[in-house]
């Protein structure tokens, strides 16, 4: 047997050898099982720590718009890999040389995932708005409104009079003749008042209106998000979806995909869903077509190995209320 170096086995240091016929017993021992349907390579990357599985860690839980999951824009121009093509995938599937090829999929079920209503004569007290969306103490992470204008405004806040929250209502930066606002079934304080600026006035004057008891009508457009339960299921009844590291997802996943000769496809996670900076381990979703055979057999191996099932966690989305908080995971 000879080697690129043109040199024989027994011209290889003793201390070598040994390094050398491991490696070499190793990928054919993995190529048979691959030929097999069996993803050994990938299970080598995981026993051996190149591939570790990482939770899904929520952003602090605020009142701010930055807590709200955003299944609405998921795969969106901002988020898709193509960004000029929405809600399409990167899909990586055997080509020439039986290499893993790069291509755009198109994602119908994502576009249509939520349904987006424009309710332009909406109407509301101000207590039905449980969040805002912009603040300059965006960044204070504040979980309940009632706080917020304790902490951050208690000078606009005190005294509670009808006379100061008349005061409060009148601040020019409510624009009370444009309001936005925005309902997510998915969360549990639902109503957010979409502003460009006049928050610690706002929730001075809801925290001045609720102790007063003292209706405060306010009117603008909504903006519905709801969940189309059966887009959920299509897209579960296509894929099986796993969320992985994404410095290991063009790296050691990748490899081994492409060793066992198995198509993928891939993305970025909703937006405000994970906190990457807190983790400390940026997260992606891998996209395993159901009834292909070894895409199957990855799948399996990931879900007992316990990587994060991005399908169950659409499950619980399409399980959860409108008011229902969903369930972390």
């Amino acid at each position: 047997m000879t080697y690129d170096s043109g040199r024989s086995v027994a011209d290889i240091p003793q201390g070598i050898r040994p390094s050398v016929w491991r490696r070499v017993l190793q990928w054919a021992r993995e190529d048979f099982r691959h030929r097999f349907g069996h993803p050994a390579m990938l299970e080598r990357c995981i026993k051996t720590g190149l591939l570790v599985p990482s939770p899904v860690k929520p952003p602090a839980d605020t009142f701010w718009t930055r807590s709200v999951t955003g299944w609405h824009t998921w795969l969106d121009s901002s988020s898709s890999a193509f960004g000029y093509r929405p809600w399409t995938l990167d899909y990586r599937k055997p080509g020439y040389d039986r290499r893993l090829e790069c291509h755009s999929l198109a994602i119908p079920e994502a576009e249509n995932l939520v349904r987006e209503e424009i309710i332009h004569d909406f109407s509301c007290d101000i207590s039905t708005i449980k969040g805002i969306s912009a603040s300059k103490s965006f960044d204070h992470d504040i979980s309940d409104i009632d706080d917020f204008p304790q902490l951050r405004c208690p000078e606009l806040a005190e005294p509670v009079t009808p006379e100061h929250l008349r005061k409060n209502m009148a601040h020019r930066e409510l624009r009370l003749d444009r309001m936005r606002f925005a309902e997510y079934s998915w969360t549990p304080r639902r109503f957010y008042w979409l502003n460009d600026g006049g928050s610690h006035h706002f929730g001075a004057a809801r925290y001045q209106a609720c102790r007063l008891e003292q209706p405060v009508p306010l009117t603008g457009t909504l903006y519905r998000y709801t969940v189309d339960a059966q887009m959920v299921r299509t897209l579960r009844n296509s894929w099986r979806l796993f969320v992985i590291p994404k410095e290991e997802l063009f790296g050691s996943f990748y490899d081994s995909l492409n060793a066992f000769e198995c198509p993928f496809a891939w993305s970025a996670l909703p937006r405000n869903m994970h906190d990457s900076g807190a983790s400390e381990v940026e997260l992606c979703i891998v996209w395993l077509e159901r009834d292909n055979s070894r895409a199957d057999a990855v799948a399996g191996v990931l879900a007992a190995s316990g990587f994060p099932d991005f399908g169950e966690m659409l499950a619980r989305l399409a399980r959860s209320e409108p008011g229902d908080p969903l369930p972390a995971g």
